[in-house]
């Protein structure tokens, strides 16, 4: 389980040219899939030896053509809160590299803090906070990380872009990981915001830290599903998503 050697190998096995890019798709973004015409499909327990277990996440890598681009899509992603180490949910992040990705484009559902954002709002991101990874580093390999730049400028002005291009309603954001699965407390929320987080959610950190540790180009795309302080579930998440599925096509099939 979680080798990154044998899942190198395997992947080499089953794709000879990886793509340059990879996105990965969380909760709700899956119905980007739809109108993609896949070329290799690769469940997550033939690479890594475990099945993702979150609801909506398919656990698959899929290769497909967009825009005349070979690209790589993670349907799902692994999380701690299902029991994995830091270490273990991001070794998708360091085999795809060794496999050649040099760009990395993460989507998440998220919770807003922030009293502007609304739900249906997407947030390009600018920061993250990684505080409560401090018990739990993705990092071994490069343990000290530059942080002042998480995400790439260019990718992240592309994507403002094409959002205000397409009269989408976004905002740029600091995002918060919080270890989950549990949703956060009104307390919790609280506390979140005052030390700056824009966003919430339960992934997107981790993955972002072994990435730019690997000189990785990162951009994280967010999209709100609820506001801090109201009542909200997973299915609520996934539903929310669902709605804005073809919001969610034009943002990121434009970027790519």
């Amino acid at each position: 389980m979680f080798d990154d050697a044998k899942a190198f190998s395997q992947l080499q096995k089953k794709i000879i040219d990886f793509p340059e890019t990879v996105v990965v798709l969380g909760s709700g973004w899956n119905k980007l899939l739809d109108n993609v015409s896949a070329e290799i499909i690769i469940d997550y327990d033939e690479l890594f030896g475990v099945k993702t277990t979150v609801p909506g996440h398919k656990g698959q890598l899929i290769i497909a053509s967009v825009n005349k681009k070979r690209v790589a899509f993670m349907s799902g992603r692994f999380h701690m809160y299902e029991g994995y180490s830091a270490y273990q949910s991001t070794t998708p992040i360091r085999v795809f590299t060794k496999a050649g990705m040099k760009n990395l484009i993460l989507t998440a559902a998220c919770g807003g803090l922030n009293k502007k954002y609304r739900v249906g709002d997407f947030i390009i991101l600018n920061d993250i906070i990684t505080l409560f990874l401090s018990l739990d580093s993705p990092l071994q390999e490069k343990q000290f990380v530059d942080l002042s730049q998480p995400f790439s400028s260019t990718l992240r002005k592309t994507a403002l872009k094409i959002a205000k291009t397409n009269r989408l309603s976004h905002h740029e954001g600091n995002y918060v990981y919080y270890h989950g699965p549990n949703y956060e407390s009104f307390s919790d929320k609280k506390a979140l915001a005052k030390i700056g987080a824009d966003v919430c959610g339960m992934s997107v950190a981790p993955e972002v830290l072994v990435a730019r540790s690997l000189n990785i180009n990162v951009l994280g795309l967010a999209f709100v599903t609820n506001l801090a302080f109201v009542k909200h579930d997973h299915k609520e998440v996934v539903a929310q998503a669902n709605k804005a599925s073809q919001q969610m096509k034009t943002l990121l099939l434009s970027i790519l």
